[in-house]
């Protein structure tokens, strides 16, 4: 009796392949259970590594909306405003001109262009009359038809230069006007044919820019008089507008300009001219940019809202304890971000002797502590109140000496008063050295820095007095460096506790992964090794079963 066993060429998972099914034994089955076992762990780490990488990127997207924050709060922060190397511009550093008047829309008669160099101010303006360009007229001309003119003439604008314009007897009232205008960039003069009847038309000239006269000089037979620009006399025969300049009066001053459009009237301050007040008066503000403050402080009240969306996700609850999506339940680090913001939006900053909320902004909380900014208060603050809002949101500082500038304020201080120490050096009567509160700042020629790694760090003086000072300096935080101080505990590049937290989390994963990548090697040399070994297995199984059937064959098998 012979037995036909089938079989066939397994692959093991590190890639050895071999034959199986040599014997009854499913070995392929056996070798699979036990590496199986051998990766147990690996796969407890697997499903570690992949738990710590979510909450490196809930961590990862905590930074970020941070970071945003802080974006979002750089226009309102003490450096755009003191620094002169800020990239960022002061939400309150722009300038914009605010019109009043007794006449419906001041708009209609001026129009402002200011600069953020335009100093703040308050100014009385009305306008006498505006700027004009000298306009003529010919007589009626043939429309279309061949003039039969001939001669010379030359046309010069006060600011211009005289040119010749050349006339004959072929050309229309269209060629003429097209002569003119070739040359009007040098003549400042312009020429334009208007119809003024089913077959007529007349030549206007003008000049090109207001406030400037022009002449017409006959050099060469009498195409003027023939076209009826001049008399015999060379004077205009209809003169349609006289040039004049624009007359304005500010603040009792009286101002004349060739052009309506008026640059650096003030400094930083430009003005169009567009009709004349008749003898009314439009005052004239030039403030901060309202809007440009109104914007920045409505980006931070969505960015911060952005954050606690994210925040809301991670406390977020079902019925079995923490929902799937919060990651960072119950986390420290969430907890401790959460605190520091709600304490730094509970600043309140004194002014004149007044305490300001973030409620006198416009600000509250809603239920779930996201921010709701009442757009009414916020304005009517900000008009009324313009330098209250800058210094609840900035920093500022102030000092009892003249002789000391500050130049950088680093959101870094606290509010509270400072003590500076300058001690001179009689003999050159150069600044020796100085101290704030205690601290040495580095000295360089009339400059007062702070060192590095303290909260003096980005403060920058300078100290134009003669000799040894003590200057106290009073400095009161803004809510946006209270917000940027705090998050910057968190998210600093270098010691930020998150990026120190990320980077914790990134070494457990290295090492995590390490260890597993180790036991699945352990893991394939050990199915290397089971390969090895239930091969030969089969092998001799399947030899020994050969020899049975072998002498089976021999002892029973059939006489005949």
């Amino acid at each position: 009796m012979t037995t036909i066993t089938s079989s066939s060429y397994v692959t093991g998972s590190s890639g050895t392949t071999y034959l199986s099914g040599l014997s009854d034994l499913d070995t392929s089955a056996l070798i699979e259970a036990a590496v199986e076992a051998k990766m147990q762990p690996a796969y407890r780490l697997d499903d570690k590594i992949s738990a710590l990488e979510t909450e490196e990127s809930a961590f990862s997207e905590m930074t970020s909306l941070l970071s945003a924050v802080s974006e979002a709060l750089e226009p309102l922060a003490s450096a755009s405003v003191l620094s002169s190397s800020s990239d960022t511009t002061s939400a309150f550093a722009g300038r914009s001109a605010y019109l009043t008047s007794s006449l419906d829309t001041p708009a209609n008669y001026v129009g402002l262009t200011v600069t953020d160099e335009a100093d703040l101010g308050n100014y009385t303006l009305s306008v006498e009359q505006l700027a004009t360009t000298q306009k003529v007229a010919s007589q009626g001309l043939s429309a279309g038809t061949a003039l039969g003119v001939d001669g010379s003439f030359t046309l010069q604008a006060d600011d211009g230069t005289a040119v010749d314009i050349t006339v004959d007897a072929s050309m229309t009232a269209s060629d003429i006007a097209e002569a003119i205008n070739e040359q009007s960039a040098t003549s400042g003069v312009v020429a334009t044919v208007v119809r003024t009847g089913s077959n007529e038309q007349t030549l206007v000239l003008s000049s090109v820019n207001t406030g400037q006269a022009f002449t017409l000089t006959e050099t060469s037979g009498t195409a003027g008089q023939a076209l009826g620009l001049v008399d015999s006399s060379g004077d205009f025969v209809k003169p349609v507008q006289e040039a004049q300049q624009a007359i304005l009066t500010l603040d009792g001053v009286t101002v004349t300009s060739d052009s309506n459009d008026i640059k650096d009237l003030l400094p930083g301050v430009s003005v169009n001219l567009y009709a004349a007040t008749g003898g009314e008066t439009i005052a004239v503000e030039v403030g901060q940019d309202l809007g440009a403050a109104l914007d920045a402080i409505e980006a931070f009240v969505e960015a911060y809202n952005a954050y606690r969306e994210f925040a809301l996700t991670q406390q977020a609850t079902d019925e079995s304890g923490a929902a799937d999506d919060a990651v960072l339940f119950g986390d420290s680090t969430l907890k401790g971000v959460n605190a520091a913001l709600y304490s730094a939006l509970n600043t309140s900053v004194t002014v004149d002797g007044t305490t300001y909320t973030l409620s006198d902004m416009g600000l509250s909380f809603n239920d779930d502590n996201t921010l709701a900014l009442d757009g009414d208060v916020i304005e009517e603050m900000l008009l009324q109140n313009p330098d209250v809002v800058e210094a609840f949101f900035c920093s500022s500082v102030s000092c009892d000496s003249s002789s000391l500038g500050v130049v950088s304020l680093p959101a870094t201080m606290p509010s509270g008063t400072y003590t500076l120490d300058i001690d001179v050096d009689e003999a050159t009567g150069k600044i020796a050295s100085a101290t704030l509160n205690g601290v040495a700042l580095t000295v360089s020629g009339t400059t007062l820095s702070g060192p590095d790694g303290s909260i003096y760090e980005d403060l920058w003086m300078g100290y134009s007095g003669t000799g040894d000072a003590t200057i106290t300096l009073a400095v009161s935080t803004g809510l946006a460096d209270a917000l940027t101080t705090a998050i910057d505990d968190y998210t600093n590049a270098g010691d930020g506790r998150i990026t120190t937290r990320l980077s914790s989390i990134a070494d457990d994963i290295t090492g995590k992964q390490e260890k597993r990548d180790r036991i699945a090697e352990r893991a394939g040399d050990y199915e290397e090794r089971m390969i090895a070994y239930y091969a030969k297995l089969e092998e001799q199984i399947s030899m020994a079963d050969i020899r049975l059937q072998q002498i089976e064959a021999l002892f029973y098998g059939d006489d005949d």
